[in-house]
């Protein structure tokens, strides 16, 4: 891409501002009020059986005020088969997380006066879904509202990195090859012109402009920006590229000199060569095909497309920018993302009740993350695995639940089941099951009645079968091993369902029933 400004875009001023140190309270602001006695030995009461149960192989866990680690603990290892420990120094891959360090670069760079939040996108990036009508702002990609519709280009992307790994290999290229029309006929020959064609379709996407050009022919509008909240890995890519434009420095440099340096993130990196030599990074652990958790050696990348989820850090580094995050005056997220939660800026806002949850969660292969922080506290939290699907922000609660006194497991979302009569929710549900699915090749939702009449959802692919039941019209929740999860329903204005929001994508109806 281009490292000059547009053409089109005014001038702006260039001193820039470098993010300031964390706030350094007084002993007597660490805290608003002292936690309870043991809260740190209930946490674990709940936490070492949830890691059993769920077979994590290494979890790290920190815990902490803007002057004080109250908990900084490894759970597991690292390595397993070496039995090396988590530290607050090993290096593990964040995955979504990055989103946030993405949004406030270009958060910094309006400080600077060298763009504006509300620019239009095509001041930058040579959209052309928008011709002829007002077109998604940068805030827009920020908050997931501009409209696009989930696809798979991350897929196709990761796909080169996992072509030798022993337990990925095969299940990565399955998932990518659904996803292209070349191998629908299941043959040798459908898959050999299959992987053509997801080369082919890689390389093309794997630049600013191609990657633009490809959503610009194929992508799915699910409303005008600011519409509709759907989760977008291309969006938060795309702004990475603006940060290259405005600044004529790789992404990854930007972030180094503007937020890692000054914050003392010295570990934290998008390089993983630097992290393969490091001696105390994490091995990443996968599921097998018959559900073993195993050494899955190869680490998920999507060459410069980086913004999306792709910074390595540590608890100690992650901390520093938690505090640094938790000093900052940001506002409020204003997308509706879910049941009580909103997002904005590359962070979502959960309601918990007495509190509110501020951060952002990842999930990568070997990689499931959360920072967080109860602003009403001061006090923030970072979780980091080498496992995906592991519920990492439930236990980022519960150590926040423990501090604060409240139970242990009192989860964000617990709602009530629908109370209306028989008929009303049987009338419901025969507008809502149905088949729904999105771009992304997990992107797959089938909710149905089983054989005795009880809701159930399948969810992803290959699919996960869940009990499920109904809150309201619009609401569904799926019972998870460890949590309930909302699934919510757009309506036309007619009344007709046309799409399911769930794990916070807009999945499009297929089939009704």
């Amino acid at each position: 891409m281009s490292s000059h400004r547009p053409d089109n875009a005014a001038p702006r001023a260039q001193q820039p501002q470098q993010p300031q140190q964390p706030h350094q309270p007084h002993q007597s602001d660490e805290h608003p009020s002292d936690p309870p006695p043991g809260w740190r030995e209930a946490f674990e009461a709940e936490l070492l059986p949830l890691l059993k149960r769920t077979e994590a192989p290494g979890v790290g866990i920190t815990l902490f005020t803007p002057g004080e680690v109250l908990l900084e603990a490894g759970y597991g290892h690292r390595d397993v088969a070496q039995g090396l420990p988590v530290t607050a120094d090993t290096l593990f891959g964040v995955a979504s997380i990055t989103k946030s360090v993405t949004a406030l670069s270009l958060k910094l760079l309006a400080d600077d006066g060298r763009l504006s939040l509300d620019d239009p996108v095509t001041d930058y990036l040579p959209f052309t879904l928008w011709e002829g009508r007002e077109p998604a702002r940068l805030r827009h990609f920020l908050d997931h509202t501009s409209g696009l519709a989930p696809t798979p280009t991350m897929t196709w992307l990761r796909l080169a990195s996992q072509a030798d790994d022993p337990v990925a290999a095969e299940a990565s290229r399955a998932e990518a090859l659904s996803t292209v029309a070349a191998a629908a006929d299941g043959g040798a020959g459908g898959q050999a012109a299959g992987e053509a064609e997801l080369a082919r379709l890689a390389a093309e996407v794997s630049t600013f402009e191609g990657l633009v050009a490809w959503l610009n022919a194929n992508a799915v509008l699910l409303g005008e920006p600011g519409e509709v909240f759907s989760y977008s890995n291309d969006a938060f890519c795309l702004m990475g590229g603006v940060v290259e434009r405005v600044t004529g420095a790789p992404f990854e440099e930007f972030v180094r000199a503007r937020i890692l340096a000054p914050l003392g993130m010295e570990r934290s990196t998008f390089d993983l060569s630097r992290v393969l030599a490091d001696e105390d990074r994490t091995v990443i652990y996968e599921r097998g095909a018959s559900g073993a958790v195993l050494p899955s050696p190869a680490w998920q990348t999507t060459g410069r497309m980086l913004g999306g989820g792709m910074l390595k850090s540590t608890l100690a580094d992650l901390r520093a920018w938690v505090r640094w995050l938790m000093a900052q005056d940001l506002p409020a997220g204003a997308a509706q993302a879910g049941p009580g939660s909103v997002y904005g800026l590359g962070l979502r806002t959960e309601n918990a009740g007495d509190f509110s949850v501020v951060g952002h969660g990842g999930s990568l292969k070997g990689v499931s993350s959360q920072i967080a922080w109860v602003p009403e506290l001061g006090v923030g939290v970072v979780v980091l695995s080498n496992l995906a699907g592991l519920p990492s922000m439930k236990m980022a609660l519960m150590a926040l639940n423990a501090y604060a006194g409240r139970p242990v497991t009192e989860p964000l979302y617990d709602p009530a089941p629908f109370a209306g009569t028989a008929a009303e929710e049987a009338r419901i549900l025969s507008e809502l099951v149905g088949n729904y699915a999105s771009g992304e090749p997990y992107g797959r939702l089938r909710l149905y009645a089983d054989a005795t009449g009880a809701l159930r959802a399948a969810v992803g692919a290959p699919a996960v079968d869940l009990p499920a039941f109904l809150v309201s019209a619009n609401e569904v929740a799926l019972r998870y091993p460890e949590y309930l999860s909302p699934v919510m329903f757009l309506r036309r204005a007619n009344g007709a369902v046309w799409a399911a929001h769930q794990g916070s994508r807009a999945l499009l109806r297929v089939t009704q029933g």
